[in-house]
Parts: structure tokens; C-alpha cells; sequence
């Protein structure tokens, strides 16, 4: 999917809420099994939107080479520069994903993890990504997924807020919600799409699925048993496809 796919609409939140960390309990290693499901992790990475430096970290202990991380709210970028300070091969700084601070051809790979949903413009900041990586670098992308039944980010009713996640959302015209939520939420389809349209070669997409760490929405024995199911749960496509996130892994051209 090339620069031809510029006409998908994704309608636009009527208001965007910074996005959170989601490196929960067990979620940064189970994002990193997806990763390397379906690519090698080496080289020099960006973590754009990188939070507190956790995804950072795992992917240089997973074999990345050097990891720079990118956050546009400056307290989280120093957060995780003194978090990981003791490891040279981690370096972050206060950024948009809008306006990265790199020359062209930076980096080997880029993770966007739980992020484009929040950014002002996701597609000048996919036009950034694309022009910092190297001829046939990565761009790996995890954001909402339509297809799970619940809002994780809560939505806006009027006057009132609802923080917690808001079930059927997701699975209503998106036409008819936007005006309801803070961050976009994509039909996989749709993120394929949009990450097309910057000029990169989508290569896989996948589903990440919930692990219910943050938020237990079920009762404390159903959530046990499907922590014991996860494993072969995440083994059937069809039961990720309803994941909490969709995973795209795209490619700039050689």
C-alpha cells in the first residue's frame, strides 16, 4: 500500500488527550513477542512517544543496537532520561512526532507504540517518520483496534467525561462517536491504510491482545482463566483479531 491509499477518512476526535504509558505488568514483553514474531530487532531504534523509557529499554535488551526516544510532553522525555541514565545506549529527548530532531536516514526501525491516535497530525508525523528512517528501515505501529468492543480511553458525553473504558464505542459509525472520543481509533483496514498513504510498504498486519493488567473489566476468576488461556488464545488469529490493538509493520522503499 503505497501513496495511492491517500483517500481513507478517519474522523477526527473533537478533542485529543495526551496518551498514557502502557507498560503494565507483562504488557512490554508480550508487545516485543509480536515484534519479533515478524521482524529481527537490530539496529538503531526510535521510540516515538517513548513515556517513561520502558519499551525503549526492552528493545535495546531485545537487540536493537541503540534506541533514541521522543516524547512531546519534556517531563516525560526527563523522567526516562534519569530512569535509564545508567545506560549509554539510551538517549531521550522532548519532541513532537510533528518535527523529530534527526537528519534523514536516522534510524533502522521506529516503534510507535499507542501513539498515533494522540498525535496533532498523524500524517505529517508519518511523513517525519518515513524521512528519518534508512532505505528499507521499519516502522513498527500499535493503536486501537475497532474491532475490540471497549473505548480504552473513556469518551466525551456533553459536559461529563467517563474515564474508565466505555463499551460498544468502537463498533458504532464512527461518523456518529468522534464528537465522543479524545483519541482516533482505527478498523485495521484503516491504520493499514493511513500508514500506507506516508509512502511506506505495509508488510504485516496483527492484533495485540489485551492482558487486563491496568484494567480489570472482568470478574477476578474470569480474568484468571484467560491469563492461563492467553497463550493459546494468542495463537488463534481469529480471537486476535478482536485484540485491544492493531499492530502494522511497514516498510520505507529501497
Amino acid at each position: 500500500m503505497g501513496d495511492g491509499a491517500t483517500n481513507v477518512v478517519v474522523h477526527e476526535p473533537a478533542e485529543l488527550g495526551r496518551g498514557g504509558s502502557t507498560a503494565e505488568k507483562g504488557v512490554v514483553p508480550y508487545r516485543m513477542r509480536r515484534i519479533r514474531s515478524h521482524m529481527e530487532i537490530a539496529g538503531r531504534w526510535l521510540d516515538c512517544g517513548c513515556a517513561d523509557g520502558s519499551y525503549a529499554a526492552a528493545l535495546l535488551e531485545a537487540g536493537a543496537s541503540q534506541v533514541d526516544g521522543v516524547d512531546i510532553e519534556p517531563d516525560r522525555a526527563d523522567e526516562a532520561a534519569r530512569r535509564w541514565a545508567h545506560e549509554p545506549r539510551l538517549s531521550f529527548r522532548a519532541a513532537p512526532a510533528e518535527s523529530l530532531p534527526f537528519d534523514d536516514g536516522t534510524f533502522d526501525a521506529v516503534l510507535l507504540n499507542e501513539v498515533l491516535e494522540h498525535v496533532g497530525d498523524q500524517r505529517a508525523a508519518l511523513r517525519e517518520i518515513r524521512r528519518v528512517l534508512v532505505r528499507g528501515g521499519r516502522l513498527v505501529v500499535f493503536s486501537p483496534n475497532r474491532w475490540f468492543p471497549f473505548e480504552g480511553h473513556g469518551a466525551v458525553l456533553g459536559p461529563v467525561r467517563v474515564g474508565k473504558p466505555v463499551p460498544l464505542i468502537p463498533w458504532l459509525p464512527q461518523r456518529l462517536t468522534a464528537r465522543t472520543m479524545t483519541a482516533r481509533s482505527y478498523w485495521p483496514h484503516q491504520l493499514a491504510l493511513v500508514v500506507g498513504s506516508a509512502g511506506l510498504e505495509v508488510e504485516a498486519l496483527d492484533f495485540a491482545l489485551p492482558l487486563f493488567t491496568k484494567y480489570r473489566w472482568m470478574p477476578p476468576r474470569a480474568i484468571d482463566w484467560y491469563t492461563r488461556a492467553l497463550p493459546r488464545l494468542d495463537r488463534i488469529r481469529l480471537v486476535r483479531r478482536f485484540g485491544v490493538s492493531t499492530f502494522v509493520l511497514a516498510r520505507k522503499p529501497a
